[in-house]
């Protein structure tokens, strides 16, 4: 996703086989990367295979393996606030998309 002048990257698979929840976000101006802190709320679980769409000034982090649980996906969806720099759930009413991994997802301005 890119966000103003920066690309944030959430989680992923690590070297030694962990999946990651970090956010990261590399500066296209100076080119370096910081780790982004923070301040706290429900953040996800550790995850790979996930959707990372920018909305607004918000991550939505969706879907990806439940690193707790074999053979089974994550369906929660969970947002960070890029100006309070906080993670919280969000609620989901009625039907709701499957939980899926390696998928892809966009911005739709309101409707598809």
């Amino acid at each position: 996703c890119r966000v103003a002048e920066s690309m944030c990257v959430f989680g992923g698979d690590h070297s030694s086989n962990d999946s990651l929840n970090d956010l990261c976000e590399y500066a296209l101006d100076a080119c370096t990367w910081t780790q982004v802190a923070s301040t706290g709320g429900s953040e996800p679980s550790p995850r790979e295979g996930h959707s990372l769409v920018p909305l607004g000034n918000q991550l939505v982090v969706f879907g990806g393996p439940d690193p707790h649980l074999a053979n089974s996906f994550d369906s929660a969806l969970h947002c960070f606030d890029l100006q309070r720099r906080r993670w919280s759930a969000l609620a989901v009413s009625g039907e709701h998309s499957p939980a899926r991994t390696f998928h892809a997802a966009i911005p739709c301005g309101g409707g598809v």
